[in-house]
């Protein structure tokens, strides 16, 4: 059993990620606290809660050129697309040290056939072996890549969205203001699905929800000791974009944060500055879910049904 329902700032989790979590509390004892330990855990997690793929959408495993040597990518190709499609280049979450291609996998392919959208998911280089600003310039890498490479793809290249979940997440904001910098045309829209926006705030959800799962307090930690080993460069804007104090002529974000997160504030936040510098955003708190809930999709229909309507939001803005 789950016990009581728990509230915190005033929400409710879903009872059926809080029997899941439950369950994985009873188990999580044995993790090996190390990165391979770390990921072997994760994927196990997206393995038993995340919801089957759509079959139709076919699935395709290769290599492009990334910023020091052979890059691996994922292609999703819808069973609705026709012509050139829109396309989103997609970065999994992970903290930048676990995760990969199979993380957001499930979820990839709801987005490419809900969208009828080719959508390519980057296997960027992860910490510790590749600390930062490592992953950050495979993304931006990868997003012109596609860019330049759209006819070979079957793409559009002036409809070729960027977006990520977590800190992939992070990585979809930060690409779309490393273009406005080096004035190249903007992704269509930004799709950004619980990051963390700043990693100097400190308060509000960060305590209030720092030992909610997925995402604790001490996991942020244990992500940044890795990730970022020279902390002064969490004031740079590629690792809080947040910080960032011009947002202005930024693509038009979709923004989705989870009520029981510690990053909930940082991604709200990041929503409320993007609407007062003019960007076009969609903003929703998906309030009864935790963060990666993307990856839930097959213990808990809440977060089907979120799945269900970001696909709808991101659909409506790239078609």
């Amino acid at each position: 059993m789950a016990g009581e329902p728990l509230v915190v700032d005033g929400r409710t989790l879903d009872l059926q990620v809080q029997a899941f979590a439950a369950a994985a509390s009873k188990r999580s004892g044995g993790v090996d606290s190390t990165p391979r330990g770390m990921r072997k855990a994760f994927a196990e997690l997206v393995a038993t809660a995340g919801g089957n793929p759509v079959d139709q959408v076919a699935i395709h495993d290769r290599t492009i050129d990334g910023p020091s040597g052979d890059l691996a990518v994922r292609l999703y190709h819808p069973s609705t697309a026709s012509g050139e499609a829109p396309a989103i280049v997609w970065f999994h979450q992970g903290g930048g040290v676990i995760g990969d291609l199979d993380t957001d996998h499930s979820f990839c392919t709801v987005l490419a056939e809900e969208c009828a959208a080719v959508v390519i998911s980057v296997d960027y280089r992860l910490a510790p072996e590749h600390s930062f600003p490592a992953g950050i310039d495979d993304a931006i890498s990868s997003f012109q890549w596609v860019v330049d490479n759209a006819d070979g793809l079957g793409i559009d290249p002036s409809s070729v969205a960027v977006g990520g979940t977590s800190t992939g997440a992070t990585f979809a904001a930060v690409v779309c203001q490393e273009r406005r910098r080096r004035s190249a045309p903007q992704p269509v829209v930004q799709i950004l699905v619980y990051g963390d926006f700043d990693g100097t705030s400190t308060g509000g959800s960060r305590q209030t929800c720092g030992d909610c799962f997925p995402l604790t307090s001490a996991t942020m930690a244990f992500f940044a000791d890795h990730y970022l080993p020279d902390r002064s460069a969490i004031n740079d804007p590629r690792v809080s974009p947040g910080t960032e104090s011009e947002l202005w002529g930024l693509a038009p974000a979709v923004v989705i944060t989870a009520g029981f997160d510690p990053l909930r504030d940082a991604g709200d936040d990041y929503a409320e500055a993007l609407r007062s510098a003019g960007v076009d955003t969609v903003h929703r708190c998906e309030d009864s879910l935790p963060h990666s809930f993307t990856v839930m999709g097959g213990i808990s229909r809440e977060a089907r049904e979120a799945i269900g309507r970001l696909s709808a939001d991101v659909s409506r803005l790239i078609n």
